[in-house]
């Protein structure tokens, strides 16, 4: 292998301890009487919010990720409106409307963000305005201040539900939790994926 070969290797090997060292999303199963035996083919996806953006955007998400892993997904804002409170008998017709066998139901339960301020480096910038070149007088300084640069970490907890559309039995319960991520966004996608991939391991869906 050629010098190049080994600095790409080196610079994979370190990128691949560091994507080991980040924290992950963490699922802690509460409660499961489908042991294996029960798969639903389409899942409507419904989550309890007192935004109606917030509920939009999370329904999307998580029923973006349920079709990316080959599950039949349906967001619940597309049969209901993007109304925040709905009854029981809202959701079952929305369950009908959409054709789904499960009702899948998240509810954010708590944010939080840590904030962290790395102070902006100084650097000193030589200029010679010309003469003997080992002559220190000769030189002109500049500070120049990075600015200060402020590190978010967020920290989400979903629960999300999942009951049999025909009986109304609850069949499961997750909390998911995604740690330290740098942007809202960035963990209700992680959340979003963290709970279909849960349902696929469990057998439920995909």
């Amino acid at each position: 292998m050629n010098i190049f070969g080994i600095r790409i290797a080196a610079t994979t090997a370190i990128w691949l301890a560091l994507a080991a060292c980040a924290p992950q999303t963490e699922v802690v199963k509460l409660y499961d009487t489908a042991k294996g035996s029960r798969h639903y083919d389409r899942l409507l996806v419904i989550d309890v919010a007192s935004n109606a953006d917030a509920r939009l955007q999370f329904e999307d998400l998580v029923a973006g990720e349920l079709r990316r892993i080959g599950a039949g997904a349906v967001a619940g804002h597309t049969h209901t409106g993007p109304k925040t409170t709905l009854t029981q008998a809202e959701i079952n017709d929305a369950a009908r409307k959409a054709g789904a066998d499960g009702i899948l139901i998240t509810h954010i339960a708590s944010v939080t963000m840590a904030s962290e301020r790395e102070e902006g480096r100084t650097n000193v910038v030589a200029e010679c305005r010309g003469g003997d070149l080992a002559d220190y007088f000769l030189y002109d300084y500049e500070e120049l201040k990075e600015p200060d640069s402020v590190r978010f970490a967020h920290t989400v907890v979903v629960v999300t539900n999942l009951y049999d559309a025909a009986s109304g039995d609850r069949i499961w319960t997750i909390q998911s939790t995604c740690f330290e991520k740098a942007s809202l966004e960035e963990a209700l996608a992680d959340e979003a994926g963290a709970i279909a991939r849960q349902l696929r391991i469990d057998g439920l869906a995909g």
